[in-house]
């Protein structure tokens, strides 16, 4: 099992009632419909399309990184599992032509030696461009993942490079870029006998087209559950030294029920630097009850200065929650922004968003060939404003 990856989603489960509507029947789950903040402006959630999964296998495929280039063609990165009824990460490639036809999904960045820092997962892919320098060799394109290893239970953030999209192997950087968040060796200890999760779930955006980087990331420590966020010089990884990261601002995050201020974790970015925006989209809290309850089940959609983000202040403007009742699935969860190969979205209040769907009990049980990750399939949609 993958208790390192997901326990995450324990630590994003905030103990309180949930206020349930009625909801229709999908997926033989019912769903809560989550209506519109009250004055809010409509957007809708249109043109959704089912773009890739293990279809008839014990596998899953989820956390999309999407780079979209000028002729229209996407490079789908996301999470797999290699074998069947077996839940290792590794993070595979496929690329989805201007015509819509694919090419077959690859496995690209997978675990390292046994008794490596990085040897047991390798998931959550972003991938941006740049101009980048490792071992006197240069590269174009730069990936963050989260990897943990045997034998501890925290996460930390690595990075590999590549001169194409379609590479097939990517050269990883021999260590942590971003490490685990306390000094000591092992884990790190949590009242009433929990250990901390450590850092992952990396989103990457290009701050000038070359070396300059902005990485967002989930913390889970002694200091509870949040997102950071680093200004980083890659231009020469020889040279690189970790540098000090701020809290994302959480000002206009609101939950499940809209009675509350909410936080969150796991969430991808993209800029328009031109009008001054980044986009978020991430999860809602507080998860279900029922399995699998280490899912959401829903997605906001949120905007904000990016001159703001970069001092830690502003408030996020919801734009629209994607619940169960949009999509047809009782789970929404890890997604991602379709971007250019800068981390740049070319319509900021417009975002098309690529979101991992799961179905949930009774139709899935957490045993054999049942298991809930065999359903997490690939989706996208398109936000549009319509007043």
């Amino acid at each position: 099992m993958i208790k390192n990856k997901y326990s995450v989603f324990c630590k994003c489960l905030i103990i309180m009632v949930l206020l349930l509507s009625c909801g229709k029947e999908s997926g033989g789950a019912n769903e809560i419909i989550t209506p519109d903040p009250p004055g809010q402006t409509r957007y809708d959630f249109v043109n959704k399309k089912e773009i890739f999964g293990f279809y008839n296998q014990s596998r899953y495929s989820y956390c999309p990184s999407v780079v979209k280039e000028t002729d229209g063609t996407v490079h789908l990165f996301f999470c797999g599992n290699p074998e069947q009824l077996i839940m290792v990460d590794n993070i595979y490639h496929v690329k989805i032509r201007p015509d819509g036809t694919q090419t077959t999904a690859k496995s690209i960045v997978q675990p390292g030696a046994s008794g490596s820092w990085d040897d047991h997962h390798i998931c959550d892919p972003s991938v941006i461009g740049g101009a980048f320098k490792m071992n006197g060799t240069s590269y174009q394109y730069a990936m963050f993942y989260l990897t943990n290893r045997y034998g501890v239970y925290y996460n930390e953030i690595g990075v590999a490079f590549s001169n194409s999209l379609e590479a097939d192997n990517w050269v990883k950087y021999p260590k942590q870029l971003i490490g685990k968040p306390w000094n000591h060796e092992g884990d790190e200890l949590l009242s009433g006998g929990g250990k901390s999760w450590g850092v992952g779930q990396p989103s990457a955006v290009s701050l000038n087209r070359k070396g300059e980087v902005l990485l967002t990331y989930t913390i889970g420590d002694i200091n509870g559950t949040r997102i950071e966020y680093a200004q980083l010089d890659l231009s020469n990884l020889d040279t690189y030294s970790p540098v000090k990261s701020a809290r994302m601002a959480e000002s206009g995050l609101v939950n499940m029920s809209y009675t509350g201020n909410d936080y969150t974790c796991n969430s991808d970015f993209a800029i328009d630097q031109q009008n001054n925006r980044i986009v978020m989209v991430r999860p809602v809290q507080p998860h279900p009850v029922t399995y699998p309850a280490y899912l959401n089940e829903s997605l906001e959609v949120n905007n904000m200065p990016l001159d703001a983000f970069l001092k830690s202040s502003g408030k996020w403007e919801s734009v629209i929650r994607i619940a169960p009742y949009m999509t047809g699935y009782p789970r929404n969860h890890n997604a991602g922004i379709e971007r250019n190969v800068y981390g740049e979205i070319e319509k900021w209040n417009e975002p098309v968003i690529y979101y991992t769907v799961s179905k949930a009990a009774p139709d899935v049980s957490p045993a054999g060939t049942s298991h809930a990750e065999w359903t997490y399939h690939i989706w996208k949609g398109e936000v549009v404003k319509t007043k």
